[in-house]
């Protein structure tokens, strides 16, 4: 019942315009029908003819009715209908792409927010909800390299895997994202991403987890330093 109060305050203004045109559109056959009821002469052709403006009446009773019913939907009860019953809209985002925000004309990085009672210690990979399992820190790795964990943060929305070199100008880049969650404990469902380092130049890496959830808050993300060996 709460989930129909709201969807008439929603879309009060397009039942308003078809029940409108609904009305003149009876209104139109109930004239002509009185007007045909007025010109005959013959108690069948009467009868007949008083029957059909009857119906035509009663259709615009009926459509008043939905009008009046729509009114008091849409001004009195949907507004009564508490906050915690209406659907929620979650935020759009993007999984492999960092959030922005424009101050004052400038675009700028959004940073990510620690959630409430996350303390991770050192990189951020001390949290079990939000960590990379395999690869370790400062291990030496070459190949294609599965990237385990897990990523099951509560309200959780995404997470992305990137990677980035220690040079001073170096940016992320994304190597794998999901929108699904990832349980640490579930054995197949461990895999994050997989990094073919063959693409890459040999040398030291930083290898991050950043998970968000619905509403942007995250974890400190997961960072190990790891150093891709040359391809054989």
């Amino acid at each position: 019942m709460e989930e129909a109060l709201v969807i008439i305050e929603e879309n009060q203004y397009w039942i308003y315009l078809g029940l409108g045109l609904s009305g003149l559109i009876y209104l139109r056959i109930a004239i002509k029908r009185y007007q045909e009821y007025r010109s005959t002469f013959f108690s069948l052709e009467r009868d007949r003819a008083r029957g059909k403006f009857i119906q035509s009446v009663f259709m615009l009773v009926l459509v008043a009715v939905g009008l009046l019913a729509t009114f008091i939907a849409a001004t009195f009860a949907a507004p009564a209908v508490p906050i915690t019953a209406r659907p929620t809209v979650l935020p759009t985002v993007s999984l492999l792409t960092t959030p922005k925000i424009t101050i004052e004309g400038e675009e700028v990085e959004a940073t990510v927010t620690p959630m409430g009672g996350a303390t991770p210690e050192g990189l951020g990979c001390s949290n079990p909800k939000a960590t990379i399992t395999s690869p370790q820190d400062g291990d030496s790795i070459s190949g294609i390299i599965d990237v385990l964990g897990a990523a099951d943060i509560p309200g959780f929305a995404f997470y992305k895997v990137e990677i980035r070199s220690l040079g001073s100008e170096a940016i992320w880049q994304a190597i794998g994202a999901g929108s699904g969650p990832i349980c640490e404990s579930c054995a197949i469902e461990e895999l994050l991403a997989r990094w073919d380092t063959s693409l890459v130049t040999a040398g030291d890496y930083l290898l991050r987890l950043t998970v968000m959830d619905s509403v942007g808050n995250a974890p400190l993300p997961c960072e190990l330093r790891v150093r891709v060996l040359p391809s054989e």
